[in-house]
């Protein structure tokens, strides 16, 4: 008969192990020996009363395939997962004796210094808050705001965009801008339009990736796309500055990462991208909701 009670730990054996499709990359993962990580999935199939993995060895000695048990638990354990991360990282924010509850707001390498600015200034006018400032890799936006690593987010994105379980705060807007190298022969322009950069290689982009490589643009076609994806402003301004593509960014970036060796120049039939904050929408607390709003008043 199954168990009522799940394991976390068991859960987050199993999702390791799905997410790398192999026993012996999720066992070095998570520092433990392979009899042990297939003792402990056997465990879990003995709580859930079911099996979750079927082993091929036809196929090769790492080859498994997920029961139809398997699928539902796998969606399940990363829900679970994440709700038992985001209630810690809460918890832990709210505990002590501390009369002030902190807010973690996060904000990448692309939010404008103003909005920043706001979110300290109006922090300092809300008694019961402490608003701290988390730098969050672009990578690990969303994941950061699911796994309540920070409790707001500022982000930038398409005009429209919309992330399942996530309120969005429109912010305002800015337009988007071309990274080239100093020597180009478009860098010393104000401004320039897509039918300029027709031959022009662009760097891949890792999230937004239409948006960001401007797919596609009616009348004019694809230049070639160069990857990997950079993950970081500065990896993608490194690889501008060797020569390897150009690269599309908000104007933001260009405020607040201008390089003397880079040139940043507004494509003027682009549509701009937005600036929003970002809640999780199942998250009612009533200070960060407040905050939310307070942010979206003050800097609309």
């Amino acid at each position: 008969m199954p168990s009522h009670d799940l394991d976390l730990k068991l859960l987050r054996y199993f999702v390791a192990v799905v997410d790398e499709r192999s026993f012996t990359a999720a066992s070095f993962e998570l520092h433990l020996s392979q009899p042990a990580l297939s003792q402990a999935i056997q465990r879990l199939e003995a709580a859930v009363g079911s099996r979750l993995i079927e082993r091929d060895s036809r196929r090769g000695p790492e080859s498994f395939s997920l029961t139809t048990a398997g699928e539902v638990l796998y969606e399940e354990a990363r829900s679970l997962l994440a709700g038992a991360s985001r209630a810690l990282n809460r918890v832990e924010r709210a505990g002590g004796s501390r009369k002030k509850r902190t807010l973690q707001v996060g904000f990448s390498t692309s939010t404008p210094r103003a909005l920043t600015d706001a979110a300290v200034r109006l922090g300092a006018e809300v008694d019961d808050v402490d608003v701290v400032l988390g730098h969050v890799p672009w990578d690990e936006e969303r994941e950061q705001l699911l796994q309540g690593k920070v409790d707001l987010l500022f982000m930038q994105l398409a005009d429209g965009s919309e992330i399942a379980d996530v309120e969005l705060y429109p912010l305002g807007e800015g337009a988007r801008v071309a990274i080239l190298p100093r020597s180009h022969a478009l860098a010393g322009r104000a401004s320039i339009s897509l039918a300029d950069l027709e031959n022009e290689p662009i760097l891949d982009a890792s999230s937004d990736r239409d948006f960001w490589i401007a797919n596609p643009r009616p009348g004019y076609p694809m230049p070639p796309i160069v990857g990997p994806p950079a993950r970081t402003v500065e990896e993608m301004m490194a690889l501008v500055s060797a020569g390897r593509g150009m690269a599309i960014t908000s104007a933001a970036v260009a405020d607040n990462h201008g390089s003397s060796g880079l040139a940043f120049v507004t494509i003027v039939d682009l549509e701009p991208v937005t600036f929003a904050l970002a809640r999780m929408r199942g998250d009612h607390r009533a200070h960060v909701v407040d905050f939310a709003r307070l942010i979206e008043k003050g800097v609309g």
